[in-house]
């Protein structure tokens, strides 16, 4: 029993250690690896050591600091590749994308952070000529509030999750984003209610997204899709057509859930 515990424990300390690395993105020492997860120098150094071995962090021989190492690249695309929800949809996403020639993403929810909202970025395809400040990549973590993918995560948590949330403030991410929790909360009713959302360089002047979210049968969220793209191409196009062709993405899901 005594041999069990500490196996489990040894996992614990692995996982914190990375989690650690993935939110800091960036190169970490041992100290600083020490300071937020609590753990004794010495720990830190031999659970490294085990997983420079297997290739799940590297150390920079200049600075001597870690980071996640490549087999996390390899990993990540195999689950990207084997994701049911991701092969669900990304042959409709493929001819929405060259529909509009914009780009469609899909997000799941990411609960890392205590303090904000965030989504996870499982899903991109592009077919757009025009190059935006910031695009996030697949297995990238972004803020909820400031986006119509993440308000549409938004609108299906429970209250007192919401609740957790509005103790911290929503930082500004343009001049356009809403910052107060009154707002967003009338906001998340509202795209409950019509069952989608848009949102206009509240995340990145210049671009504009609409979403839908995607919902089980037990009308819990499960993600969300959006066409992303600069907000006057985006708005040359029907919202109602937009709409249609993503909640055919949605429904591909919905109807296997």
């Amino acid at each position: 029993m005594a041999e069990h515990k500490s196996t489990v424990q040894s996992i614990e300390r692995a996982a914190d250690i990375l989690d650690f690395l993935y939110r800091k993105r960036e190169e970490a020492s041992i100290r600083e690896i020490s300071e937020e997860t609590g753990l004794s120098g010495s720990t830190i150094h031999r659970i490294l050591g085990t997983l420079r071995q297997r290739g799940f962090v590297y150390q920079n021989e200049n600075s001597s600091k870690y980071w996640l190492g490549l087999k996390f690249y390899s990993y990540g695309d195999l689950v990207k590749e084997n994701l049911p929800i991701v092969s669900m949809v990304e042959p409709i996403a493929d001819e929405i994308a060259k529909k509009y020639r914009e780009t469609v993403y899909m997000t799941v929810p990411s609960f890392d952070s205590p303090q904000l909202a965030q989504q996870a970025h499982i899903l991109k395809v592009s077919h757009s000529s025009f190059i935006l400040r910031s695009s996030p990549g697949v297995g990238s973590v972004s803020p909820c509030h400031g986006s119509a993918t993440g308000k549409c995560l938004m609108s299906y948590y429970p209250a007192s999750l919401i609740g957790e949330y509005s103790r911290y403030p929503l930082p500004p991410l343009t001049s356009r984003s809403v910052t107060d929790w009154e707002n967003m909360r009338e906001e998340l009713r509202k795209i409950r209610q019509k069952g989608y959302a848009v949102e206009s360089e509240e995340e990145e002047v210049g671009l504009t997204c609409v979403a839908v979210p995607i919902v089980d049968k037990n009308e819990q969220i499960v993600a969300a899709v959006s066409l992303s793209g600069p907000t006057a191409r985006i708005f040359s196009f029907p919202i109602n057509e937009i709409l249609e062709d993503l909640r055919q993405m949605s429904r591909a899901v919905t109807e296997n859930f």
